[in-house]
């Protein structure tokens, strides 16, 4: 156990270090489970990360060697969200999308029936989606107008970059119109390998994700940042291999994690049954590990 700066998620001091990469450390807090940066980087050096044209196209250490040809890996988790959405807000109404890159999810919300805008840091990414798409795109969350609200907020893979996530969440609950709802994904940072193998957990990659959560941790923090009627499920299964099919099969992962794999559909549909395959040996050898990759969650304003 030693002693740290405060976890930005429950302020407690006791955490224990976790891993070590291009020059920045994670802890792990002893307290809520959640993973971060300590000490953490300045928010100007957060904020010049985003600024960098790379980041969306060719840094693949931290960003996105592409993000635009990444439509395809995210459009049916994008789809699916836009339905658990719309069971619980069938009027549809404003969507706001905080860290929307190119606008693509505005896309899919907009032909859904939404009204939409977006936050967004990098600000020549900002600019190039207001301009696509013709809707209102601010570089940060304090720039939107002072009056508006929103029937919904979303943050796809977004919270973890997020120096202070707890006060970001606070600020976001009070651009929701009494009884909106924020929706969110974030890495699960109680995923197999990030408790047993965090060397071979890609979701640590600082200075961009900062703070990452375990289900218990992203409860603690959207209850601090004021939001009511919390629920948390887990998805996106990414089990423990066996050693020879981890490896053979790693060049198809990273070509469906960027969407450069050959033909899509097929490349797919193997991946899913070596996932399935997985499983099945999981279950066998392993059943106590947690191997969903991702935390989804809605909360509430309350009103």
């Amino acid at each position: 156990m030693v002693a740290t700066e405060p976890c930005p998620v429950c302020g407690s001091v006791d955490a224990h270090p976790v891993v070590s990469r291009r020059g920045f450390s994670y802890v792990r807090c002893h307290r809520c489970q959640a993973a971060y940066v300590a000490p953490a980087p300045s928010a100007e050096e957060v904020a010049n990360i985003y600024q960098d044209p790379s980041y969306f196209a060719g840094n693949t250490e931290i960003g996105y060697g592409d993000y635009v040809a990444m439509h395809k890996v995210l459009a049916p988790h994008f789809r699916r969200r836009l339905w658990i959405l719309g069971r619980w807000l069938p009027e549809r109404g404003w969507l706001l999308d905080v860290g929307c890159a190119d606008g693509f999810f505005l896309e899919l919300a907009r032909a859904d029936g939404w009204e939409v805008a977006g936050v967004e840091i990098s600000e020549p990414m900002a600019e190039e989606t207001a301009r696509q798409l013709g809707v209102p795109i601010v570089t940060s969350i304090e720039k939107l107008p002072e009056d508006a609200v929103y029937d919904a907020v979303t943050l796809w893979e977004v919270v973890e970059h997020f120096r202070e996530p707890v006060a970001e969440l606070r600020r976001l609950v009070r651009r929701l119109r009494p009884g909106g709802a924020l929706m969110l994904s974030t890495p699960n940072v109680g995923h197999w390998q990030a408790m047993n193998a965090p060397d071979a957990w890609n979701m640590f990659c600082p200075p961009a994700h900062l703070v990452l959560f375990t289900d218990v941790s992203l409860k603690v923090a959207l209850e601090k940042a004021g939001y009511s009627g919390i629920r948390i499920w887990k998805v996106s299964p990414l089990p423990p291999l066996p050693k020879w099919l981890e490896k053979s099969t790693a060049p198809l992962a990273r070509r469906l994690a960027d969407g450069s794999a050959r033909p899509w559909m097929l490349a797919r549909a193997l991946w899913l049954a070596v996932r399935l395959l997985g499983w099945a040996w999981q279950r066998l050898t392993r059943p106590q590990e947690d191997i969903f990759a991702t935390l989804e969650a809605m909360a509430w304003r309350p009103g």
